[in-house]
C-alpha cells in the first residue's frame, strides 16, 4: 500500500520536473495551433477548464486518464465556425474495456473548404474591363488531427480513485498546391479524485502534452541545397487541473468550479534562421478558470474566463454556456451543450457539442 502511493507520488513529481525543465521561450509562430482551441462545449464554457473534469468522451483531448472513469459506450460530436470562416468539428467514440478502464477514438478538424484560386485570361497584361479576374480552380486549407487514447483505473488507496492514460496523436495539415505535413505525438495523463459519493468532491488532473515533442514534416522543398525539408517541432507542455465538486439540497443542484494552468511552449523549433528582430511574447502560463451549476441533474449553467498567450500579448476571454442533460435508468444518457467565447479582436465564437451515452 505504502508503495503503490509513494509510486503515484514520484510519478506527479517526475511529469512536473519534466516539463518544467523543458520550457523555452515562447516562439511568436505558434506550431499547430488549432490543437490549444479546445473541443466539447462543457469544458469550454467553463473557460476550457477541463484537465480535471475529463469525464467523457472528449477526454482524449483533455485528459486521456479521464477515459478510466468511463463504464459505458459513449459518441460525442461538436461544431463550430471560427472568425466566421473556419469550420471547427468534432467526433469522438469511447469504448469500455472489461479490465477497468475505456478506448477513444477522436478526429477533430479545423478549416476552410472551396478557397478559389484565381487567374486572368492573359496573365501578361494588367487587370482591365477586358482582362478580369477568374476563378479556375479551388482548394482545402485544413488542419486534422486523430487521436487514439486509453485510461485505465489504478487501485484506490486512502479514499483516493487513481487514474493513468495516454494519447497518441497523428497530425495532417493540407494548404495550397498540394502543401502539406505529417507529424505524431504523445500525450499522458493523470487523475486522483476523492469519494465521489460523498456531498463535495475535490479531483487533481495532470496532462503533459506532446511529451516526446512532437514533430511535424512539411513537403515543401528546401530553400538551399545545404537544407533539409522544412520541419517543426512542438515541445512538451504541462497543464494542471484542480476541480471542487459540491452536491447541494437547494434545487437538488450541483456546483462545479474548476481552474486550470498551462504551463507551455507552442513555439516550433523550424529550420529557418531566426529572425533579427525580437518579437515580445506574452507569458508561457495560461489561466483557464470556470464554474458550473447544475438543476435537477437537468440543466447546466456555465462560466468562465481564460487568459491565453498571443503572439504579443495575453488575451483574455468571456466564456459562457448551458447544457441539457438526459439520463435514464439504465445508465444511458445524453447532453446537449452550447458555449459562447468572446474574443476581444476576432469577435464572438459559438459552439455546439452533443453526446449520447449508451
Amino acid at each position: 500500500m505504502e508503495t503503490i502511493k509513494k509510486s503515484i507520488f514520484c510519478f506527479i513529481v517526475a511529469l512536473i520536473a519534466f516539463c518544467v525543465l523543458t520550457i523555452q521561450p515562447v516562439d511568436a509562430r505558434y506550431t499547430a495551433d488549432f490543437l490549444t482551441l479546445g473541443v466539447g462545449a462543457r469544458a469550454l464554457g467553463m473557460g476550457g477548464a477541463g484537465t480535471a473534469l475529463s469525464d467523457n468522451a472528449y477526454a482524449p483531448y483533455w485528459n486521456p486518464a479521464g477515459l478510466g472513469q468511463l463504464t459505458r459506450y459513449e459518441v460525442s460530436f461538436m461544431h463550430s465556425t471560427l472568425n466566421e470562416a473556419d469550420a471547427y468539428d468534432f467526433v469522438g467514440y469511447v469504448h469500455p474495456l472489461k479490465k477497468r478502464g475505456a478506448i477513444g477514438v477522436s478526429w477533430l478538424r479545423v478549416g476552410v473548404d472551396d478557397i478559389p484560386i484565381t487567374s486572368l485570361p492573359v496573365v501578361s497584361r494588367p487587370v482591365g474591363p477586358a482582362n478580369r479576374p477568374e476563378v479556375v480552380g479551388s482548394f482545402n486549407n485544413t488542419d486534422n488531427a486523430f487521436l487514439l487514447a486509453s485510461g485505465w483505473r489504478l487501485p484506490s488507496r486512502y479514499g483516493i480513485d487513481f487514474h493513468l492514460g495516454g494519447t497518441l496523436k497523428l497530425l495532417y495539415m493540407s494548404g495550397y498546391r498540394s502543401t502539406n505535413a505529417i507529424g505524431g505525438g504523445a500525450d499522458i495523463g493523470f487523475v486522483a479524485m476523492t469519494n465521489r459519493e460523498k456531498p463535495h468532491q475535490l479531483m487533481l488532473g495532470l496532462q503533459v502534452s506532446d511529451v516526446f515533442t512532437t514533430k511535424l514534416y512539411w513537403n515543401t522543398p528546401p530553400l538551399s541545397a545545404d537544407q533539409t525539408s522544412h520541419t517543426e517541432t512542438i515541445l512538451p507542455h504541462l497543464k494542471i487541473g484542480i476541480a471542487t465538486v459540491h452536491r447541494l439540497p437547494i434545487f437538488r443542484s450541483v456546483l462545479i468550479v474548476a481552474l486550470d494552468t498551462y504551463v507551455q511552449n507552442r513555439g516550433g523549433l523550424e529550420t529557418e534562421p531566426e529572425p533579427a528582430v525580437e518579437i515580445p511574447q506574452g507569458s508561457p502560463v495560461e489561466l483557464h478558470a470556470g464554474a458550473e451549476w447544475t438543476l435537477f441533474d437537468l440543466l447546466s449553467l456555465r462560466i468562465g474566463l481564460s487568459e491565453r498567450s498571443g503572439s504579443l500579448e495575453s488575451v483574455r476571454q468571456l466564456t459562457a454556456g448551458v447544457g441539457l442533460n438526459l439520463r435514464f435508468v439504465t445508465g444511458a444518457g445524453a447532453g446537449l451543450d452550447y458555449a459562447f467565447a468572446n474574443h476581444p479582436a476576432l469577435g464572438g465564437s459559438h459552439r455546439i457539442s452533443l453526446r449520447i451515452r449508451f
